[in-house]
């Protein structure tokens, strides 16, 4: 059989880099990579399962096990106080179920034997935060579903002019009649269009100053606690974050 020549082994050669040129320019083209923006973190979801805080105003269904003739059915009264046979008078509001059922069994220990404590909402009072400080209507506002500061804020007609809306407070109840705050900067988002994180639960309170302030105690006792008389106070236990 005779051997190809240099030149044709060359033609063939042509010919099949042109087939795969062909090929490769008939393929769908992808798109050029296109540089993603970074995006504003979302705010993070909602812990599961919270643990429900008894507020003023809500129903309390408080059995004892082996003693079901101190079983009682009983509000939480606007002062945050219920009142057993059992236990006397004590604040209820802030506290877990939970919290609640080891607080009567201890309080009742003294005039039953080995009580053992059942305590079940059954009726939920409206739910709702109080907006206070430099705002047009200082006033309770019902809580909806995600709702943020600033939108409980415009419910209360707004900021005034004196309001330091970069240090805004936000207390939040804890059990042992004690408060969590945080210092919000609220004037990015209303002059910047920052997303707001922050997402409000029951029972919270914001606070718009005048000015800057340093000592919780003052605002909750001078100022929230004369409005809200069912408050705790904050004693010891507050925490303020300077962020």
């Amino acid at each position: 059989m005779p051997t190809p020549s240099k030149s044709t082994a060359r033609v063939a050669l042509h010919l099949a880099l042109l087939a795969l040129v062909v090929v490769v320019g008939c393929a769908p083209k992808r798109p050029p990579a296109v540089a993603v923006a970074a995006l504003e973190p979302a705010a993070p979801p909602e812990a599961a399962g919270l643990a429900y805080r008894i507020q003023p105003g809500d129903e309390l269904h408080v059995r004892f096990t082996y003693q079901p003739e101190m079983n009682e059915q009983i509000p939480v009264r606007p002062d945050g106080r219920i009142s057993l046979a059992t236990t006397g008078e004590m604040v209820v509001a802030g506290l877990t179920p939970t919290e609640l059922e080891e607080t009567v069994k201890q309080k009742s220990s003294s005039r039953l034997r080995n009580p053992e404590v059942v305590v079940v909402v059954t009726k939920v009072a409206e739910q709702r935060v109080y907006v206070g400080g430099e705002v047009r209507r200082p006033s309770y506002v019902t809580l909806s579903p995600g709702m943020t500061p600033l939108q409980a804020v415009v419910q209360s007609g707004g900021f005034l002019p004196s309001a330091k809306v970069d240090s805004v407070l936000l207390l939040t109840p804890g059990p042992g009649g004690k408060f969590s705050a945080a210092r919000m900067d609220m004037e990015q988002v209303v002059a910047d269009g920052v997303p707001e994180r922050v997402r409000l639960h029951p029972g919270d309170v914001v606070f718009v100053p005048r000015t800057w302030i340093a000592d919780m105690n003052i605002v909750v006792d001078q100022y929230v606690r004369g409005l809200i008389p069912a408050l705790p106070h904050v004693g010891v236990g507050y925490s303020l974050s300077n962020n």
